[in-house]
C-alpha cells in the first residue's frame, strides 16, 4: 500500500467519523423540531388554513406555519407525523419510503399477533441496510449513540486522574434484555420501551421537555445508561445492553460492506484499532461482527492498514 493510498484511507476515515456525527445530530435536530411541532399540531386543528393562521397570529407565525407543513409533509402527512411520533417514533416515512424500528414490529406482534402492511413493508429498508452494512444504525442514526460518544471522552479524560474498570459482559445479555422487555410490554403497554431503549429513552426525554416542559420517567432511564457509560465501560450500553444493537449485529453478522485488513502492512505490536473501536469489534484478528463502519480504527491506524469495503473472502 503507497503512501498515497494511506493517507487517501486516513482522510476517507476521518470523512466516516464526521459523517456519523452530522448524521446523528441531524437526527437529534428532528427529534427536537418534531417536539417543538406541537404548536403547529395546534394551529392545523383549530384553522387548517394559512391565512388564518395569519389573520389570528401574524406572518412570521404564518411563515413558520408554512414552513413546518412543507418540511414535515417529506415524512407523511404533517398531522398525522407530529401526532404519532411523541418521541417514540416508531413507523416513519422518509420521501415516501416507509422504515420501521425492528424491535417496534417484533413488540406489535408480540402483543397483538400481526403486523400491518405498512409495519411489513417498512421493516424492507432497515433490514436490508443491516444485512449489507451491519449495525450501521448505531454509527450513523441512534441519537443516544451520540451521546454515548461524548461520555466516553468524557471517561477518558477522567482516567487521567481516576481509575475506572472496564467490564466485560456475554453478548448474549442484550439478547435477555430484549426478551425481558417483550415480556414485561404485554403486561404493561409498548410504553417500556422508552425505559429500556436508550434512543426511545432519548426521545421521549426530549419530547417532555420541550413539548410539556417536564421531565418523564425516561430521562432517569437515559441518566442511568450514561452513568453505566462512564462508570463501566466506554459505550457500555451499546456494546452490552442494547437489544436493538444486538438484532441488527445479528441480522449483519455477515455484512457485504466492512472493515478489511491488509495484514503486511499490520503491526504486531499495536492495539489502536482494537482500543478505539465503540463496539468492542477486533480488526486486528480480521473480526468484522458488530461492524458499524464509523471510521474510528482507520483514521487511527498508524499504518493505515485498515480500509473499509466489501467483506473479503
Amino acid at each position: 500500500m503507497g503512501s498515497g493510498e494511506k493517507n487517501r484511507w486516513g482522510l476517507y476515515g476521518k470523512g466516516l467519523l464526521v459523517l456519523s456525527l452530522f448524521t446523528r445530530t441531524g437526527v437529534l435536530a428532528l427529534l427536537c423540531f418534531l417536539a417543538f411541532s406541537s404548536e403547529f399540531a395546534n394551529l392545523k386543528m383549530g384553522y387548517n388554513n394559512a391565512r388564518l393562521v395569519e389573520l389570528s397570529s401574524g406572518r412570521p407565525m404564518r411563515v413558520a406555519y408554512e414552513w413546518t407543513e412543507s418540511f414535515l409533509s417529506l415524512f407523511g402527512e404533517p398531522e398525522e407525523v407530529v401526532r404519532t411520533s411523541g418521541g417514540m417514533t416508531w413507523s416513519i416515512r422518509v420521501l415516501g419510503v416507509p422504515f420501521t424500528d425492528p424491535i417496534a414490529a417484533l413488540s406489535l406482534l408480540a402483543r397483538h399477533h400481526k403486523w400491518t402492511w405498512s409495519i411489513a413493508l417498512g421493516l424492507i429498508v432497515p433490514l436490508t441496510i443491516a444485512f449489507l452494512f451491519g449495525r450501521v444504525f448505531c454509527a450513523y442514526v441512534c441519537p443516544a449513540s451520540l451521546a454515548f460518544f461524548v461520555t466516553s471522552r468524557i471517561r477518558g479524560l477522567l482516567e487521567k486522574f481516576f481509575y475506572f474498570p472496564d467490564f466485560r459482559l456475554h453478548h448474549g445479555v442484550a439478547w435477555g434484555v430484549l426478551a425481558g422487555g417483550l415480556v414485561v410490554m404485554l403486561f404493561y403497554g409498548h410504553g417500556i420501551w422508552t425505559l429500556i431503549l436508550p434512543y426511545f429513552a432519548m426521545g421521549q426525554t426530549i419530547f417532555q421537555a420541550i413539548a410539556f416542559g417536564t421531565l418523564s420517567v425516561a430521562a432517569a432511564s437515559l441518566g442511568l445508561f450514561l452513568l453505566l457509560d462512564v462508570l463501566l465501560g466506554k459505550q457500555f450500553t451499546c456494546r452490552y445492553l442494547c437489544p436493538t444493537g444486538r438484532l441488527l449485529g445479528w441480522i449483519g453478522r455477515r455484512q457485504k460492506i466492512t472493515i478489511r485488513r491488509d495484514a503486511a502492512h499490520c503491526l504486531d505490536s499495536c492495539r489502536s484499532c482494537t482500543d478505539v473501536c465503540p463496539l468492542s469489534v477486533n480488526p486486528k484478528v480480521d473480526e468484522t461482527r458488530d461492524c458499524s463502519v464509523c471510521g474510528e480504527c482507520v483514521t487511527i491506524c498508524p499504518t493505515q492498514c485498515l480500509s473499509i469495503g466489501r467483506e473479503q473472502k
